[in-house]
């Protein structure tokens, strides 16, 4: 994949992104709480739930 095309998903990605969370709060907080859950999951704050553990 070339950059500039690996950048234009990306655009996109994100413009999804934003479109999907401008004026809506609840999303907004929604996602916030996951991206946090997520950050605790990857340093180790966190244990996986016993069934996505067994899927890995």
């Amino acid at each position: 994949m070339r950059a500039s095309q690996s950048l234009a998903e990306s655009a996109s990605y994100i413009a999804g992104w934003l479109k999907a969370l401008q004026n809506n709060t609840r999303m907004v907080v929604l996602a916030a709480a996951q991206a946090q859950k997520a950050a605790d999951l990857i340093v180790g704050h966190t244990k996986a739930p016993a069934v996505e553990r067994a899927a890995s």
